[in-house]
Protein backbone atom coordinates (compact mmCIF):
# COMPACT_ATOMS: atom_id res chain seq x y z
CA UNK A 1 0.00 0.00 0.00
CA UNK A 2 1.00 3.63 -0.18
CA UNK A 3 3.39 4.88 2.44
CA UNK A 4 1.96 7.13 5.15
CA UNK A 5 3.91 10.36 4.87
CA UNK A 6 4.96 11.39 8.35
CA UNK A 7 6.01 15.01 8.59
CA UNK A 8 8.18 15.15 11.69
CA UNK A 9 7.94 18.93 11.77
CA UNK A 10 4.18 18.63 11.98
CA UNK A 11 4.29 16.16 14.84
CA UNK A 12 6.01 18.83 16.87
CA UNK A 13 3.95 21.67 15.46
CA UNK A 14 0.58 20.34 16.54
CA UNK A 15 1.41 18.28 19.60
CA UNK A 16 0.94 21.49 21.55
CA UNK A 17 -0.05 25.01 20.64
CA UNK A 18 3.12 26.80 21.69
CA UNK A 19 5.44 28.87 19.52
CA UNK A 20 7.38 26.32 17.56
CA UNK A 21 9.95 28.05 15.40
CA UNK A 22 12.66 26.60 17.63
CA UNK A 23 11.23 23.06 17.45
CA UNK A 24 11.09 22.52 13.70
CA UNK A 25 13.39 19.55 13.29
CA UNK A 26 13.31 18.05 9.80
CA UNK A 27 13.80 14.32 9.35
CA UNK A 28 15.97 14.00 6.23
CA UNK A 29 14.47 10.58 5.49
CA UNK A 30 10.89 11.88 5.28
CA UNK A 31 9.47 14.00 2.49
CA UNK A 32 8.57 17.55 3.41
CA UNK A 33 5.52 19.54 2.31
CA UNK A 34 7.76 21.73 0.18
CA UNK A 35 9.18 18.78 -1.79
CA UNK A 36 6.20 16.41 -1.92
CA UNK A 37 3.01 18.45 -2.06
CA UNK A 38 3.47 20.08 -5.50
CA UNK A 39 3.05 16.63 -7.08
CA UNK A 40 -0.22 14.72 -7.42
CA UNK A 41 1.13 11.60 -5.74
CA UNK A 42 2.69 13.67 -2.98
CA UNK A 43 -0.46 15.56 -2.11
CA UNK A 44 -2.54 12.38 -2.17
CA UNK A 45 -0.14 10.56 0.12
CA UNK A 46 0.06 13.57 2.42
CA UNK A 47 -3.74 13.42 2.69
CA UNK A 48 -3.49 9.71 3.39
CA UNK A 49 -1.00 10.61 6.12
CA UNK A 50 -3.75 12.32 8.13
CA UNK A 51 -4.65 8.81 9.25
CA UNK A 52 -1.27 8.56 10.95
CA UNK A 53 -2.33 11.53 13.09
CA UNK A 54 -5.45 9.63 14.08
CA UNK A 55 -3.08 7.04 15.45
CA UNK A 56 -0.12 4.81 14.81
CA UNK A 57 0.84 1.36 16.01
CA UNK A 58 2.74 3.01 18.83
CA UNK A 59 0.41 5.85 19.80
CA UNK A 60 -3.16 5.48 18.66
CA UNK A 61 -4.76 8.64 20.02
CA UNK A 62 -8.18 7.66 18.67
CA UNK A 63 -8.15 4.24 20.32
CA UNK A 64 -7.05 5.61 23.69
CA UNK A 65 -9.80 8.23 23.50
CA UNK A 66 -12.56 5.85 22.42
CA UNK A 67 -11.73 3.45 25.25
CA UNK A 68 -11.86 6.35 27.71
CA UNK A 69 -15.34 7.19 26.43
CA UNK A 70 -16.43 3.57 26.82
CA UNK A 71 -15.10 3.57 30.38
CA UNK A 72 -16.89 6.75 31.44
CA UNK A 73 -20.07 5.58 29.74
CA UNK A 74 -19.75 2.37 31.79
CA UNK A 75 -20.00 0.05 28.82
CA UNK A 76 -16.45 -1.15 29.50
CA UNK A 77 -14.06 -0.85 32.43
CA UNK A 78 -10.31 -0.92 32.83
CA UNK A 79 -8.25 -1.18 36.00
CA UNK A 80 -4.90 -0.49 34.30
CA UNK A 81 -3.18 2.85 34.83
CA UNK A 82 -1.97 3.06 31.23
CA UNK A 83 -3.32 6.09 29.36
CA UNK A 84 -5.02 7.18 32.59
CA UNK A 85 -7.82 4.64 32.20
CA UNK A 86 -8.08 3.41 35.81
CA UNK A 87 -8.12 6.97 37.13
CA UNK A 88 -10.82 7.89 34.64
CA UNK A 89 -12.79 4.87 35.86
CA UNK A 90 -12.90 5.87 39.55
CA UNK A 91 -16.60 6.09 40.36
CA UNK A 92 -17.25 8.17 43.45
CA UNK A 93 -19.14 5.62 45.56
CA UNK A 94 -21.06 2.37 45.20
CA UNK A 95 -23.87 1.74 47.67
CA UNK A 96 -24.88 -1.85 48.32
CA UNK A 97 -28.61 -2.59 48.63
CA UNK A 98 -30.46 -3.52 51.81
CA UNK A 99 -29.84 -5.22 54.11
CA UNK A 100 -26.18 -4.22 53.70
CA UNK A 101 -26.49 -0.54 52.77
CA UNK A 102 -22.70 -0.26 52.77
CA UNK A 103 -21.21 2.74 50.97
CA UNK A 104 -17.99 1.73 49.21
CA UNK A 105 -15.85 4.73 48.18
CA UNK A 106 -13.21 4.60 45.47
CA UNK A 107 -9.74 3.77 46.75
CA UNK A 108 -8.40 7.31 46.25
CA UNK A 109 -11.04 8.91 48.44
CA UNK A 110 -11.47 11.88 46.09
CA UNK A 111 -13.68 12.61 43.11
CA UNK A 112 -12.69 11.80 39.56
CA UNK A 113 -12.14 15.51 38.90
CA UNK A 114 -9.67 15.90 41.76
CA UNK A 115 -7.81 12.75 40.75
CA UNK A 116 -7.57 13.62 37.05
CA UNK A 117 -6.54 17.20 37.73
CA UNK A 118 -3.74 15.93 40.01
CA UNK A 119 -2.37 14.00 37.03
CA UNK A 120 -2.57 16.93 34.63
CA UNK A 121 1.10 17.82 34.88
CA UNK A 122 4.07 17.63 32.54
CA UNK A 123 5.73 15.10 34.82
CA UNK A 124 2.73 12.79 34.83
CA UNK A 125 2.34 13.15 31.08
CA UNK A 126 5.96 12.53 30.16
CA UNK A 127 6.99 10.03 32.81
CA UNK A 128 3.92 7.92 33.52
CA UNK A 129 1.75 8.68 30.47
CA UNK A 130 -1.35 8.56 32.65
CA UNK A 131 -2.64 12.07 32.01
CA UNK A 132 -5.94 11.25 30.31
CA UNK A 133 -6.42 14.86 29.23
CA UNK A 134 -3.62 14.60 26.66
CA UNK A 135 -4.78 11.91 24.26
CA UNK A 136 -7.92 13.34 22.70
CA UNK A 137 -6.31 16.78 22.63
CA UNK A 138 -3.42 15.35 20.61
CA UNK A 139 -5.86 13.57 18.31
CA UNK A 140 -7.76 16.76 17.56
CA UNK A 141 -4.84 19.09 17.05
CA UNK A 142 -2.64 16.59 15.19
CA UNK A 143 -5.44 16.03 12.66
CA UNK A 144 -6.31 19.72 12.46
CA UNK A 145 -2.67 20.74 11.97
CA UNK A 146 -2.08 18.41 9.06
CA UNK A 147 -5.38 19.46 7.49
CA UNK A 148 -4.28 23.10 7.65
CA UNK A 149 -1.09 22.28 5.75
CA UNK A 150 -3.09 20.26 3.23
CA UNK A 151 -5.50 23.12 2.52
CA UNK A 152 -2.62 25.51 1.94
CA UNK A 153 -0.94 23.05 -0.40
CA UNK A 154 -4.10 22.41 -2.39
CA UNK A 155 -4.47 26.13 -2.98
CA UNK A 156 -1.02 26.41 -4.56
CA UNK A 157 -0.92 23.09 -6.41
CA UNK A 158 -0.95 23.48 -10.20
CA UNK A 159 -0.85 19.78 -11.11
CA UNK A 160 -4.08 18.28 -9.84
CA UNK A 161 -7.38 18.87 -11.65
CA UNK A 162 -10.03 21.29 -10.44
CA UNK A 163 -12.40 18.47 -9.49
CA UNK A 164 -9.72 16.59 -7.57
CA UNK A 165 -8.97 19.80 -5.69
CA UNK A 166 -12.62 20.01 -4.70
CA UNK A 167 -12.60 16.50 -3.23
CA UNK A 168 -9.26 17.00 -1.47
CA UNK A 169 -10.44 20.28 0.04
CA UNK A 170 -13.68 18.60 1.18
CA UNK A 171 -11.64 15.82 2.80
CA UNK A 172 -9.47 18.38 4.61
CA UNK A 173 -12.53 20.24 5.89
CA UNK A 174 -14.13 16.95 6.95
CA UNK A 175 -11.06 16.10 9.05
CA UNK A 176 -11.06 19.59 10.55
CA UNK A 177 -14.76 19.26 11.39
CA UNK A 178 -14.03 15.89 12.97
CA UNK A 179 -11.12 17.33 14.98
CA UNK A 180 -13.04 20.30 16.35
CA UNK A 181 -16.04 18.06 17.07
CA UNK A 182 -13.89 15.80 19.25
CA UNK A 183 -12.29 18.76 21.00
CA UNK A 184 -15.49 20.73 21.54
CA UNK A 185 -17.41 17.70 22.80
CA UNK A 186 -14.75 16.78 25.37
CA UNK A 187 -12.84 19.86 26.57
CA UNK A 188 -13.95 22.87 28.57
CA UNK A 189 -12.16 25.11 26.08
CA UNK A 190 -9.58 25.11 23.32
CA UNK A 191 -7.96 27.20 20.63
CA UNK A 192 -9.06 27.69 17.04
CA UNK A 193 -6.00 27.26 14.85
CA UNK A 194 -6.30 27.47 11.08
CA UNK A 195 -2.66 28.36 10.44
CA UNK A 196 -0.36 26.21 8.33
CA UNK A 197 2.91 27.75 9.55
CA UNK A 198 3.11 26.13 12.99
CA UNK A 199 1.86 29.13 14.94
CA UNK A 200 -1.32 29.19 16.97
CA UNK A 201 -3.58 31.41 19.02
CA UNK A 202 -3.30 32.01 22.74
CA UNK A 203 -6.98 32.86 22.98
CA UNK A 204 -8.94 29.97 24.42
CA UNK A 205 -12.60 29.79 23.41
CA UNK A 206 -15.47 27.80 24.89
CA UNK A 207 -16.32 24.26 23.87
CA UNK A 208 -19.47 25.64 22.26
CA UNK A 209 -17.31 27.87 20.05
CA UNK A 210 -15.26 24.82 19.07
CA UNK A 211 -18.44 23.03 18.02
CA UNK A 212 -19.46 26.07 15.97
CA UNK A 213 -16.06 25.89 14.25
CA UNK A 214 -16.52 22.16 13.67
CA UNK A 215 -19.86 22.66 11.97
CA UNK A 216 -18.49 25.54 9.89
CA UNK A 217 -15.83 23.22 8.50
CA UNK A 218 -18.36 20.47 7.91
CA UNK A 219 -20.54 22.90 5.97
CA UNK A 220 -17.60 23.89 3.79
CA UNK A 221 -17.12 20.22 2.95
CA UNK A 222 -20.81 19.87 2.05
CA UNK A 223 -20.67 22.94 -0.20
CA UNK A 224 -17.59 21.65 -1.98
CA UNK A 225 -18.92 18.14 -2.50
CA UNK A 226 -22.23 19.51 -3.75
CA UNK A 227 -20.38 21.58 -6.36
CA UNK A 228 -18.85 18.54 -8.09
CA UNK A 229 -20.22 18.57 -11.63
CA UNK A 230 -22.44 15.74 -12.84
CA UNK A 231 -22.27 13.10 -14.23
CA UNK A 232 -18.70 12.38 -13.11
CA UNK A 233 -19.03 13.56 -9.49
CA UNK A 234 -18.90 10.10 -7.96
CA UNK A 235 -16.17 8.92 -10.33
CA UNK A 236 -13.90 11.76 -9.24
CA UNK A 237 -14.85 11.25 -5.60
CA UNK A 238 -14.18 7.50 -5.74
CA UNK A 239 -10.79 7.90 -7.42
CA UNK A 240 -9.55 10.47 -4.92
CA UNK A 241 -10.94 8.70 -1.85
CA UNK A 242 -9.28 5.42 -2.83
CA UNK A 243 -5.96 7.25 -2.94
CA UNK A 244 -6.31 9.09 0.38
CA UNK A 245 -7.69 6.34 2.63
CA UNK A 246 -5.92 3.15 3.74
CA UNK A 247 -7.33 -0.07 2.24
CA UNK A 248 -7.86 -1.62 5.69
CA UNK A 249 -10.22 1.17 6.82
CA UNK A 250 -13.69 2.18 5.67
CA UNK A 251 -15.04 5.52 4.48
CA UNK A 252 -18.14 6.86 2.67
CA UNK A 253 -18.06 5.31 -0.78
CA UNK A 254 -19.82 8.05 -2.73
CA UNK A 255 -20.29 11.80 -2.61
CA UNK A 256 -23.86 11.80 -1.32
CA UNK A 257 -23.02 9.28 1.39
CA UNK A 258 -20.23 11.56 2.61
CA UNK A 259 -22.65 14.49 2.75
CA UNK A 260 -25.15 12.42 4.73
CA UNK A 261 -22.49 11.39 7.22
CA UNK A 262 -21.62 15.03 7.79
CA UNK A 263 -25.25 15.93 8.50
CA UNK A 264 -25.41 13.07 11.00
CA UNK A 265 -22.25 14.36 12.70
CA UNK A 266 -23.73 17.85 12.94
CA UNK A 267 -26.87 16.37 14.52
CA UNK A 268 -24.65 14.55 17.01
CA UNK A 269 -22.74 17.74 17.81
CA UNK A 270 -26.00 19.45 18.64
CA UNK A 271 -27.49 16.65 20.70
CA UNK A 272 -24.57 15.41 22.77
CA UNK A 273 -23.46 18.83 23.95
CA UNK A 274 -26.69 19.76 25.67
CA UNK A 275 -28.28 18.08 28.68
CA UNK A 276 -31.61 16.40 27.96
CA UNK A 277 -33.13 18.34 30.86
CA UNK A 278 -32.33 21.57 29.01
CA UNK A 279 -33.52 20.46 25.57
CA UNK A 280 -36.62 22.24 24.29
CA UNK A 281 -38.94 21.29 21.44
CA UNK A 282 -36.97 23.78 19.33
CA UNK A 283 -33.75 21.93 20.12
CA UNK A 284 -35.24 18.56 19.20
CA UNK A 285 -36.57 20.07 15.97
CA UNK A 286 -33.03 21.25 15.15
CA UNK A 287 -31.67 17.73 15.73
CA UNK A 288 -34.40 16.27 13.51
CA UNK A 289 -33.75 18.82 10.75
CA UNK A 290 -30.14 17.68 10.53
CA UNK A 291 -30.70 13.95 11.08
CA UNK A 292 -33.44 13.75 8.45
CA UNK A 293 -30.72 14.63 5.93
CA UNK A 294 -28.34 12.15 7.56
CA UNK A 295 -27.29 8.58 7.03
CA UNK A 296 -29.63 5.89 5.73
CA UNK A 297 -29.49 2.10 5.90
CA UNK A 298 -26.60 0.84 3.79
CA UNK A 299 -24.48 3.98 4.19
CA UNK A 300 -20.85 3.47 5.16
CA UNK A 301 -19.15 5.91 7.51
CA UNK A 302 -15.54 6.21 8.58
CA UNK A 303 -14.34 3.15 10.49
CA UNK A 304 -10.97 2.04 11.81
CA UNK A 305 -9.91 -1.38 10.59
CA UNK A 306 -6.80 -3.53 10.73
CA UNK A 307 -4.50 -4.96 8.12
CA UNK A 308 -4.89 -8.78 8.09
CA UNK A 309 -1.18 -9.20 8.80
CA UNK A 310 -1.18 -6.61 11.57
CA UNK A 311 2.11 -5.21 10.28
CA UNK A 312 1.15 -2.36 7.98
CA UNK A 313 -1.67 -0.57 9.71
CA UNK A 314 -2.48 1.77 12.60
CA UNK A 315 -3.01 -0.88 15.25
CA UNK A 316 -0.04 -3.23 15.50
CA UNK A 317 -0.60 -5.08 18.77
CA UNK A 318 -3.32 -3.79 21.10
CA UNK A 319 -3.79 -0.44 19.37
CA UNK A 320 -7.34 -0.99 18.14
CA UNK A 321 -10.47 -0.88 20.30
CA UNK A 322 -11.22 -4.52 19.41
CA UNK A 323 -7.76 -5.70 20.47
CA UNK A 324 -7.78 -4.60 24.11
CA UNK A 325 -10.50 -6.85 25.40
CA UNK A 326 -10.42 -10.01 27.46
CA UNK A 327 -11.29 -13.47 26.21
CA UNK A 328 -11.28 -16.75 28.14
CA UNK A 329 -7.70 -17.84 28.65
CA UNK A 330 -6.16 -14.39 28.10
CA UNK A 331 -6.34 -11.46 30.54
CA UNK A 332 -7.34 -8.18 28.99
CA UNK A 333 -6.93 -4.48 29.60
CA UNK A 334 -10.60 -3.71 29.01
CA UNK A 335 -13.67 -5.71 30.01
CA UNK A 336 -17.38 -5.56 29.23
CA UNK A 337 -19.25 -3.86 32.05
CA UNK A 338 -21.91 -5.65 34.06
CA UNK A 339 -24.01 -2.55 33.57
CA UNK A 340 -23.80 -2.93 29.79
CA UNK A 341 -24.64 -6.62 29.91
CA UNK A 342 -27.79 -6.02 31.97
CA UNK A 343 -29.11 -3.65 29.30
CA UNK A 344 -29.51 -6.47 26.75
CA UNK A 345 -33.11 -7.59 26.50
CA UNK A 346 -33.82 -11.32 26.93
CA UNK A 347 -33.43 -13.19 23.65
CA UNK A 348 -31.29 -10.54 21.96
CA UNK A 349 -29.23 -12.38 19.34
CA UNK A 350 -26.49 -9.77 19.75
CA UNK A 351 -26.00 -11.12 23.26
CA UNK A 352 -26.19 -14.81 22.41
CA UNK A 353 -23.75 -14.39 19.52
CA UNK A 354 -21.63 -11.55 20.82
CA UNK A 355 -21.15 -12.21 24.54
CA UNK A 356 -19.53 -15.04 26.48
CA UNK A 357 -20.54 -15.63 30.09
CA UNK A 358 -17.64 -16.47 32.37
CA UNK A 359 -17.67 -19.43 34.67
CA UNK A 360 -17.65 -18.58 38.37
CA UNK A 361 -13.94 -19.39 38.48
CA UNK A 362 -13.17 -17.01 35.61
CA UNK A 363 -15.45 -14.18 36.83
CA UNK A 364 -13.41 -11.06 37.51
CA UNK A 365 -13.87 -9.66 41.04
CA UNK A 366 -12.36 -6.37 42.26
CA UNK A 367 -9.61 -6.68 39.69
CA UNK A 368 -6.15 -5.98 41.17
CA UNK A 369 -7.98 -4.71 44.30
CA UNK A 370 -8.61 -1.34 42.69
CA UNK A 371 -12.37 -1.10 43.15
CA UNK A 372 -15.46 -3.27 43.04
CA UNK A 373 -16.57 -1.56 39.83
CA UNK A 374 -13.75 -3.59 38.27
CA UNK A 375 -15.63 -6.86 38.04
CA UNK A 376 -17.65 -8.74 35.44
CA UNK A 377 -19.08 -12.09 34.40
CA UNK A 378 -19.01 -11.21 30.71
CA UNK A 379 -16.63 -10.83 27.80
CA UNK A 380 -17.09 -10.06 24.10
CA UNK A 381 -17.02 -13.02 21.74
CA UNK A 382 -14.30 -12.84 19.08
CA UNK A 383 -15.35 -11.61 15.64
CA UNK A 384 -13.63 -14.60 14.09
CA UNK A 385 -15.91 -16.82 16.20
CA UNK A 386 -19.10 -15.03 15.20
CA UNK A 387 -18.99 -12.07 17.60
CA UNK A 388 -18.92 -8.34 16.99
CA UNK A 389 -16.57 -6.45 19.32
CA UNK A 390 -13.26 -8.28 19.85
CA UNK A 391 -10.58 -9.95 17.77
CA UNK A 392 -7.29 -11.77 18.05
CA UNK A 393 -6.64 -11.89 14.29
CA UNK A 394 -7.11 -8.28 13.13
CA UNK A 395 -10.75 -8.62 12.08
CA UNK A 396 -13.56 -6.10 12.06
CA UNK A 397 -14.11 -2.37 11.72
CA UNK A 398 -14.75 0.14 14.50
CA UNK A 399 -16.93 3.13 13.48
CA UNK A 400 -15.41 6.32 14.87
CA UNK A 401 -17.52 8.91 13.10
CA UNK A 402 -21.21 8.20 12.48
CA UNK A 403 -23.47 5.35 11.39
CA UNK A 404 -26.99 4.77 10.13
CA UNK A 405 -27.99 3.33 13.50
CA UNK A 406 -26.87 6.45 15.36
CA UNK A 407 -28.79 8.67 12.95
CA UNK A 408 -31.96 6.59 13.27
CA UNK A 409 -31.74 6.61 17.06
CA UNK A 410 -31.30 10.38 17.14
CA UNK A 411 -34.49 10.70 15.11
CA UNK A 412 -36.14 8.19 17.44
CA UNK A 413 -35.16 10.10 20.56
CA UNK A 414 -36.30 13.41 19.14
CA UNK A 415 -39.66 11.86 18.27
CA UNK A 416 -40.21 10.12 21.60
CA UNK A 417 -39.20 13.10 23.72
CA UNK A 418 -41.54 15.42 21.79
CA UNK A 419 -44.54 13.11 22.12
CA UNK A 420 -44.44 11.13 18.85
CA UNK A 421 -43.88 7.90 20.76
CA UNK A 422 -44.85 5.24 18.25
CA UNK A 423 -42.94 6.71 15.27
CA UNK A 424 -39.88 6.89 17.52
CA UNK A 425 -40.28 3.29 18.67
CA UNK A 426 -40.63 2.21 15.03
CA UNK A 427 -37.14 3.59 14.43
CA UNK A 428 -35.83 1.67 17.45
CA UNK A 429 -37.34 -1.47 15.92
CA UNK A 430 -35.71 -0.69 12.57
CA UNK A 431 -32.27 -0.50 14.16
CA UNK A 432 -32.80 -3.78 15.99
CA UNK A 433 -33.91 -5.45 12.76
CA UNK A 434 -30.94 -3.95 10.90
CA UNK A 435 -28.54 -5.45 13.46
CA UNK A 436 -30.30 -8.80 13.53
CA UNK A 437 -31.32 -8.57 17.19
CA UNK A 438 -34.31 -10.87 16.72
CA UNK A 439 -36.41 -8.94 19.24
CA UNK A 440 -40.17 -8.48 19.22
CA UNK A 441 -41.24 -5.05 17.95
CA UNK A 442 -42.05 -2.47 20.61
CA UNK A 443 -43.87 -0.02 18.35
CA UNK A 444 -47.62 -0.39 18.36
CA UNK A 445 -47.63 -1.87 21.86
CA UNK A 446 -48.96 1.17 23.68
CA UNK A 447 -45.82 1.98 25.67
CA UNK A 448 -45.82 5.14 27.77
CA UNK A 449 -43.26 7.84 27.08
CA UNK A 450 -41.21 6.73 30.09
CA UNK A 451 -41.12 3.11 28.90
CA UNK A 452 -40.37 4.24 25.35
CA UNK A 453 -37.40 6.28 26.61
CA UNK A 454 -36.16 3.19 28.43
CA UNK A 455 -36.32 1.18 25.18
CA UNK A 456 -34.39 3.95 23.46
CA UNK A 457 -31.83 4.09 26.27
CA UNK A 458 -31.18 0.37 26.07
CA UNK A 459 -30.88 0.44 22.30
CA UNK A 460 -28.39 3.30 22.27
CA UNK A 461 -26.35 1.34 24.82
CA UNK A 462 -26.42 -1.92 22.85
CA UNK A 463 -26.78 -0.84 19.23
CA UNK A 464 -24.02 1.78 19.53
CA UNK A 465 -21.71 -0.22 21.79
CA UNK A 466 -18.03 0.77 21.46
CA UNK A 467 -18.76 3.54 18.96
CA UNK A 468 -17.59 6.39 21.18
CA UNK A 469 -21.03 7.56 22.29
CA UNK A 470 -21.56 6.00 25.72
CA UNK A 471 -20.05 8.85 27.73
CA UNK A 472 -21.80 11.53 25.69
CA UNK A 473 -25.09 9.81 26.45
CA UNK A 474 -24.38 9.28 30.14
CA UNK A 475 -23.42 12.95 30.44
CA UNK A 476 -26.44 14.39 28.63
CA UNK A 477 -28.84 12.01 30.41
CA UNK A 478 -27.45 13.17 33.76
CA UNK A 479 -26.13 9.75 34.79
CA UNK A 480 -22.58 10.97 35.41
CA UNK A 481 -23.72 13.97 37.46
CA UNK A 482 -23.23 13.78 41.25
CA UNK A 483 -25.90 11.82 43.08
CA UNK A 484 -26.63 14.99 45.06
CA UNK A 485 -27.65 16.62 41.77
CA UNK A 486 -29.86 13.72 40.70
CA UNK A 487 -27.17 11.73 38.93
CA UNK A 488 -26.01 8.15 39.29
CA UNK A 489 -27.58 4.84 38.34
CA UNK A 490 -29.81 2.74 40.58
CA UNK A 491 -30.23 -1.04 40.50
CA UNK A 492 -27.07 -1.55 38.49
CA UNK A 493 -25.31 -4.86 38.75
CA UNK A 494 -21.99 -5.02 40.60
CA UNK A 495 -19.86 -8.10 41.26
CA UNK A 496 -19.44 -7.67 45.02
CA UNK A 497 -16.77 -9.66 46.91
CA UNK A 498 -18.47 -11.71 49.62
CA UNK A 499 -16.02 -10.43 52.23
CA UNK A 500 -17.89 -7.08 52.06
CA UNK A 501 -21.17 -8.71 53.07
CA UNK A 502 -20.62 -9.18 56.79
CA UNK A 503 -17.98 -11.88 56.96
CA UNK A 504 -14.44 -10.56 56.27
CA UNK A 505 -13.19 -14.14 55.83
CA UNK A 506 -15.75 -15.03 53.15
CA UNK A 507 -14.62 -15.92 49.64
CA UNK A 508 -16.41 -15.76 46.31
CA UNK A 509 -18.78 -13.09 45.04
CA UNK A 510 -22.42 -12.05 44.82
CA UNK A 511 -23.92 -9.93 42.05
CA UNK A 512 -26.04 -7.24 43.68
CA UNK A 513 -28.20 -4.37 42.35
CA UNK A 514 -26.34 -1.34 43.70
CA UNK A 515 -26.47 2.43 43.36
CA UNK A 516 -23.49 3.86 41.53
CA UNK A 517 -22.56 7.51 42.02
CA UNK A 518 -20.15 8.30 39.16
CA UNK A 519 -19.67 12.04 39.71
CA UNK A 520 -17.60 12.48 36.56
CA UNK A 521 -16.41 15.67 34.89
CA UNK A 522 -18.63 16.91 32.08
CA UNK A 523 -15.75 18.43 30.09
CA UNK A 524 -12.03 17.95 30.65
CA UNK A 525 -9.49 20.65 31.45
CA UNK A 526 -6.99 21.82 28.86
CA UNK A 527 -3.92 19.55 29.24
CA UNK A 528 -0.70 20.79 30.81
CA UNK A 529 1.14 20.07 27.55
CA UNK A 530 -0.79 22.95 26.04
CA UNK A 531 -1.14 25.64 28.68
CA UNK A 532 2.43 25.22 29.96
CA UNK A 533 3.73 26.50 26.63
CA UNK A 534 0.71 28.43 25.39
CA UNK A 535 -0.69 30.31 28.43
CA UNK A 536 -4.11 31.90 28.01
CA UNK A 537 -4.00 35.31 26.37
CA UNK A 538 -6.29 38.20 27.16
CA UNK A 539 -9.88 37.40 26.26
CA UNK A 540 -9.57 33.66 26.97
CA UNK A 541 -12.28 31.71 28.73
CA UNK A 542 -11.49 29.38 31.64
CA UNK A 543 -9.26 26.43 30.77
CA UNK A 544 -9.93 24.37 33.93
CA UNK A 545 -12.95 23.35 35.93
Amino acid sequence: MKKFITIFTLALVVATGCKKSDLQLINPNSPTPQSALPTQTGIEEFTLGIWSKVGTAGNNWLTYSMVAHSIMGDEQWSSVGNFGWRYTDQVNTITLPAPYNTVVPNIFGVTQQVELQSLNTLVSTNLNANNIFVYEWNLGYFVNGESNILLQAIGTNTVISANEKIVLQAVAYWWKGFAYSRLGSMYLSGVINNNADGTTSGVYVSHDALITEANANFNKAITLLSSLPAPTANDTYATVMKAVNPPFCLYPTNRDMMIREIYTYEARNYMVNKKVAAMTSTDWAAVQALAVKGMIAGDQGYALGMDPTGTNDLSGTQQHVFEWGDNPGMPGWTYMSERLAQDFKPGDVRFTKGVITFTAAKTVVNNTSRGIQFGTRYVAQLIENGGYWATFNHSGYSPFACTYEENALMLAEASIRTGAIDPGLALVDQVRTFQGAGLTAVSGTGLSQALAIEELRKERRIGLYMRGLAFYDARRWGVTAPASAGGGRANCNVVVPNNLLGNPAATGFTVLPCFMDYNYMDYWDVPATEFSYNPPASGSVAIAN
